[in-house]
């Protein structure tokens, strides 16, 4: 009976912590960080021009390393609980990110400028 007890308590506890982290700010820094390398570790360069807020800001992009990744990525800045602000380093530079809620899990980068 206590082995029940403690295993449903554990998977109480393992929900809420995952729930929390959803909804932190953590988890969305996270999914901007994983966007954005895997954009540029795949060289998308059509995507991040699409996402660029200007040919300088698509400029910038296109022309960063392969190996290169967002790096001091802040807690959001602002915005609604639809849409947040970002910042982050790439190469020495510090972007704007934006942020959508595209469902309860699901959040894409929508803009980036410099």
């Amino acid at each position: 009976m206590k082995r029940k007890f403690g295993l449903a308590l554990c998977a109480v506890v393992v929900i809420v912590v995952a729930f929390f982290f959803v909804y932190s700010d953590s988890y969305v820094a996270l999914e901007l960080n994983h966007q954005i390398n895997t954009m540029i570790e795949k060289k998308e360069y059509s995507k991040l021009k699409q996402l660029a807020a200007d040919k300088q800001t698509a400029d910038f992009l296109v022309n960063l390393n392969q190996k290169t990744r967002c790096k001091q990525t802040s807690d959001a800045q602002g915005g609604t609980s639809q849409s947040l602000h970002y910042a982050t380093g790439l190469k020495g530079k510090t972007v704007g990110v934006e942020m959508k809620q595209e469902s309860f899990l699901e959040w894409k980068v929508v803009q980036i400028s410099r």
